[in-house]
C-alpha cells in the first residue's frame, strides 16, 4: 500500500489536465470514443487505495473547488444507512470504477451504465475515478446524479465497516494505462480490433488480475497475442431498451427515397468506408429509389485529416451517383435512436470492430443488419436478421503505426461484390426489412440490455472475490419487457412455422396501443395468414372485412387473399389478383412489411395455374421467370417438378425435385413427390 497524503494535492492531480496528444488515431474504436471525446486525462499516476481512502473519510472539504462546488451542486451527503444499504443489505464488496462518466463518448457510457446498475443492486460500495474533466453536468439527469454521488470528487465519508471491505479496481480508458493501483485486484476493460495487440499493451495485460474485454472476436486476439485465456473475459456491451426501441421519433431526413441505409462511424479504412462506397454506387444510380445515411463520427477529434468527407461529397455532387446524406454534426443519444429509427437497414461491411455497438443500437430500434462474416458482431448478429458480407484475412504486418505488435496481424477483408449483391437484393425485396427488423429489437433489447451486462460483471467478481453479486443484483434490478419485444417475438415464431405460438401472441398485441399504424396493420394482417394456414377460412373472410372497415384495402391485403384463393381453389379470383400484385410490385414492394418477394408472387401465380390441372405449360413458364428471378428458390423448383411430370418428361421432372431437395433438405412435400417420381409411394 502506498503512502498517504494530503486531501489538496490529490484534488489538484483531480483537477490538472493534460495536454499531450495521447490517442493513437489508427487503433481507437469509436466503438468506445465518439467524436467529442477530448483526449485529456486528468491525471497521469495512478491512486491506490490509501489515497483513495483519503480521499473519501475527508468529507466535505476534499471536494474540488469547495465552496463554489458546495453552492452550485445538488449533491448532498446522506445517511450512510440509507445510501450503501438497499433493503437492508450491506455491500459485499468494494468497487473503484477509473474512467470518464461526464464524457461525451461511448467508453463514457458504457461506465456509466454500469456503473448505474452496480448503484442500484446495492450489492457493493462503488467508487467512481474520473479520467478527464466534464464536458456536462450531471444536474442535467437523476441518473447522473445518483452518479455523481459515488465519484471521487462528491462522495459522502463511509463507514469503517464498509471501507475495510475487500476491493477490486476496474479501469476503462484509452489509453490503458501502465501503473497497478496497490492493495486491489485490477482489472482492465478494453476492446481489440486487430488480431494481435501491440507489445507494450500486451505487457500491460499481463500485470492485470483479469482483462474484460467486450466481444470472442476481441477475447481470441488478446489470446492469440500471449495473454493467459483464462486472465481474459467477456463482458459485453449492451444497449438501453427503454431509449433504444422501434418505437419513438424519427430524425428529419431531407429525402423522398423510400429504402434508406444506414451508417453509422469513422469514415476511415478500418470501418470499410471505401467498400461502403464502391459497392452502393455500382448497385445503385440516382434512378433509384434509394438512398444512404452516413453518419460520421471522429472527423473533428481523432480521425482528423483521415475522414472521407471529401470523396463523399465528390460522389454527391456527381447527377448520375445515388443519393447519399452525411451528417457529421454530433447528435444526442435520443438523437440517434431517433435517426435509426428514420432508415430501414444498417449497413457495416468493417474490417475490424472489437464489438460494434452502433450495429447493436440499430437492432434494438428495429434494423435488420449487413455485417461482415466473422468479425466481433457474430456474438449478437444472427442469420435470422441480418445479411453477412463473406470476408477473407487481409495482413497488416508486424508493426501499428509505429509499435511493434506481439506476431503478424490481420484484418476481415470484406467482399465488395458480395456487399453488393446483398445491398440488391435487399432493393429488390424491402418486403422481409419490418420483420427482420422486429426480430433483431427483440433480440437485442431482451438479451443484450445494460442488465445482462452488469450481471455477467458481477458474476465474474463473484469468481474473483468469492462473493454473491450476480445472484443478488439480479433480484434487485428489473427485467425489462414490452410489446414490442413481444412482437418480435412473435415474428420469430411465425417465421418459423410455429403458428400456434405465433398467433396466440399477435392477437394479445391486437388490442394494444401501437402508435405506429404501421405494427397495428402488421399484426391484423398477420392474424388473418394464421387463420388461412390454418384453414380457418370463413374467419379469416370474416377479418378480412373487418380489416378493410379499418384501414381500406391495401397490397398486403390482396396477397393475403390471393394466398386464400389459392388454398380454397377459387384460380379465378386468384389470377385477378396476382395480375394486380405483379404489375404494381415495383410501386407498391416498399409499403410491404409480409415478408414476400417478386418470385414469392411468380410461385403463387405458377401455383395457381398447376391448380387447376390444365394449364401445366403456363406454370412452366412462370416457375421459369421465378428460377431467374431467384435460382435458389425451392417451392418453384417443386412446382416444375410436378408440371413437367404432369406433362409426361419423367427426367426433367426428376431433375427439378432433386433442385428442390438440394437447396431445401427438409423439403416434405418434395422429398414425398420424389418418392412418387421413383414409384416409391403412390400419388393422393
Amino acid at each position: 500500500r502506498g503512502k498517504k497524503v494530503s486531501a489538496l494535492p490529490l484534488k489538484q492531480n483531480i483537477d490538472k489536465s493534460i495536454n499531450e496528444n495521447i490517442i493513437n488515431e489508427n487503433i481507437i474504436n469509436e466503438n468506445i470514443i465518439n467524436e467529442n471525446d477530448k483526449k485529456t486525462p486528468i491525471s497521469e499516476e495512478s491512486y491506490d487505495l490509501d489515497m483513495l481512502q483519503e480521499v473519501i473519510n475527508y468529507g466535505e472539504n476534499t471536494m474540488p473547488n469547495d465552496k463554489d462546488l458546495k453552492e452550485n451542486t445538488s449533491i448532498k451527503a446522506e445517511d450512510n444507512s440509507s445510501q450503501l444499504n438497499i433493503k437492508g443489505q450491506i455491500p459485499q464488496l468494494n468497487i473503484v470504477w477509473e474512467g470518464s462518466q461526464f464524457v461525451y463518448h461511448s467508453l463514457a457510457l458504457i461506465n456509466r451504465e454500469e456503473c448505474s446498475n452496480i448503484i442500484d443492486a446495492g450489492v457493493a460500495n462503488l467508487t467512481i475515478v474520473p479520467y478527464e474533466p466534464d464536458q456536462f453536468s450531471f444536474e442535467i439527469s437523476e441518473k447522473y446524479k445518483k452518479l455523481a454521488q459515488n465519484d471521487i470528487r462528491y462522495k459522502p465519508e463511509v463507514s469503517q465497516e464498509i471501507s475495510h471491505l475487500p476491493y477490486v479496481w476496474i479501469r476503462h480508458q484509452w489509453p490503458p494505462k501502465a501503473q497497478p493501483p496497490a492493495g486491489a485486484k485490477w482489472i482492465i476493460m478494453q476492446p481489440w480490433e486487430f488480431s494481435q495487440l501491440t507489445k507494450e499493451i500486451a505487457e500491460i495485460f499481463q500485470n492485470a488480475d483479469q482483462i474484460w474485454t467486450p466481444s470472442n472476436y476481441s477475447r481470441q486476439c488478446m489470446i492469440e497475442s500471449g495473454i493467459d485465456f483464462n486472465k481474459v473475459q467477456v463482458v459485453p456491451n449492451g444497449i438501453d431498451p427503454k431509449l433504444f426501441t422501434p418505437n419513438g421519433n424519427t430524425y428529419p431526413l431531407k429525402t423522398n427515397k423510400k429504402l434508406k441505409f444506414l451508417y453509422v462511424g469513422g469514415t476511415i479504412y478500418r470501418k470499410g468506408i471505401d467498400i461502403l462506397l464502391q459497392s452502393y454506387i455500382k448497385a445503385f444510380s440516382n434512378d433509384d429509389d434509394v438512398c444512404l445515411i452516413i453518419k460520421d463520427i471522429g472527423g473533428d477529434t481523432f480521425y482528423k485529416g483521415q475522414t472521407a468527407e471529401e470523396l463523399i461529397r465528390d460522389i454527391q455532387r456527381n447527377s448520375h451517383s445515388p443519393e447519399i446524406i452525411y451528417i457529421k454534426d454530433y447528435l444526442s443519444e435520443q438523437e440517434m435512436a431517433s435517426l435509426y429509427r428514420s432508415c430501414d437497414v444498417f449497413v457495416s461491411p468493417y474490417r475490424g470492430e472489437g464489438f460494434s455497438l452502433p450495429t447493436l443500437e440499430a437492432m434494438a430500434c428495429g434494423l435488420p443488419v449487413v455485417v461482415t462474416n466473422g468479425g466481433a458482431t457474430e456474438d449478437f448478429v444472427l442469420d435470422e436478421f441480418s445479411w453477412k458480407i463473406e470476408a477473407g484475412l487481409k495482413s497488416i504486418g508486424n508493426v501499428l503505426d509505429g509499435k511493434q505488435l506481439t506476431g503478424e496481424a490481420f484484418l476481415l477483408e470484406p467482399d465488395a461484390e458480395d456487399f453488393e449483391e446483398i445491398l440488391k437484393s435487399i432493393y429488390k425485396t424491402p418486403s422481409v426489412i419490418l420483420s427482420k427488423g422486429l426480430q433483431a429489437s427483440a433480440y437485442a433489447r431482451k438479451f443484450w440490455n445494460w442488465k445482462r451486462s452488469t450481471l455477467k460483471l458481477l458474476s465474474l467478481l463473484d469468481e474473483l472475490c468469492s462473493t454473491s453479486l450476480a445472484n443478488a443484483a439480479d433480484n434487485r434490478l428489473p427485467e425489462y419487457n414490452d410489446d414490442f419485444i413481444d412482437l418480435g417475438r412473435a415474428e420469430y415464431y411465425f417465421s418459423n412455422n410455429e403458428f400456434e405460438k405465433s398467433e396466440q401472441i399477435f392477437e394479445n398485441l391486437l388490442s394494444n396501443n401501437f402508435a405506429n399504424e404501421i405494427y397495428k396493420k402488421h399484426i391484423f394482417k398477420r392474424i388473418i395468414q394464421l387463420k388461412i394456414f390454418t384453414q380457418n377460412f370463413e374467419k379469416a373472410k370474416s377479418l378480412i372485412e373487418e380489416y378493410k372497415n379499418y384501414y381500406s384495402e391495401d397490397y398486403d391485403l390482396q396477397f393475403i387473399k390471393c394466398q386464400m384463393a389459392y388454398l380454397t381453389n377459387n384460380s379465378t379470383e386468384g389470377f385477378e389478383i396476382t395480375t394486380f400484385l405483379l404489375d404494381n410490385w415495383k410501386l407498391e414492394k416498399f409499403s410491404s412489411t409480409l415478408g414476400f418477394s417478386l418470385d414469392d408472387l411468380l410461385v403463387l401465380t405458377g401455383n395457381l395455374f398447376l391448380s387447376t390441372k390444365e394449364n401445366y405449360f403456363e406454370a412452366l413458364d412462370v416457375y421459369e421467370l421465378a428460377l431467374k428471378e431467384n435460382p435458389e428458390n425451392a417451392e418453384a423448383c417443386y412446382g416444375s417438378s410436378i408440371a413437367y411430370y404432369n406433362l409426361g418428361y419423367p427426367e426433367q421432372a426428376q431433375t427439378m425435385i432433386d433442385w428442390a431437395i438440394k437447396l431445401q433438405p427438409d423439403y416434405y412435400e418434395a422429398i414425398t413427390f420424389n418418392n412418387i417420381i421413383n414409384g416409391r409411394q403412390q400419388r393422393d
